[in-house]
């Protein structure tokens, strides 16, 4: 059994006594810092879900001014490349125009030239034919000799003018 003795009895007293004493001094004040360290902790906890909000917000701002960014970077490409096309259209029509022009020219000189060997064409004809009729009219010959003249002044004229010789 138990034995309740004197020193058993101060014992609990002195255990009340510090019970008291420590609740009166030590409880408040360690309830205190508890409750001041729920509050930080709280505070603490709304502040992390505020800076978690605002970093969202951030990030979804971040992310808007990216799209952007890419959306007029695709535009400037856009305008580059048609820009681009549109002056290499510019010229091939340049190129186009003037390689008509030249042909034209070429073709003009080509006529010119054409008419310009007729015309000289029809000099010799109508001088060797003066030359022919001249030495006919001062021989008075026989058709013989006529063919002899004719056919002199051919190897003449074809002698002058290779490229006008007859196959």
């Amino acid at each position: 059994m138990v034995d309740i003795n004197f020193t058993l009895v101060i014992q609990f007293i002195n255990f009340f006594v510090l019970v008291a004493i420590l609740a009166k001094f030590a409880y408040k004040p360690i309830l205190k810092v508890l409750e001041d360290r729920k509050n930080k902790i709280a505070s603490d906890l709304s502040s992390a879900e505020e800076a978690r909000l605002s970093a969202e917000k951030l990030k979804a701002d971040y992310e808007a001014q990216l799209q952007k960014a890419h959306a007029e970077a695709q535009a400037i490409v856009d305008k580059a490349v048609k820009q681009a096309d549109k002056e290499a259209q510019a010229q091939l029509d340049a190129i186009r125009s003037q390689i008509a022009r030249e042909k034209e020219i070429a073709q003009a000189e080509i006529a010119n030239e054409r008419e310009a060997a007729i015309r000289e064409m029809r000099n010799e004809v109508v001088t060797l034919s003066m030359a022919v009729a001249e030495k006919l009219l001062k021989k008075n010959m026989d058709t013989d000799m006529n063919q002899k003249l004719v056919a002199e002044c051919l190897k003449q004229f074809d002698g002058q003018h290779p490229a006008g010789k007859k196959s």
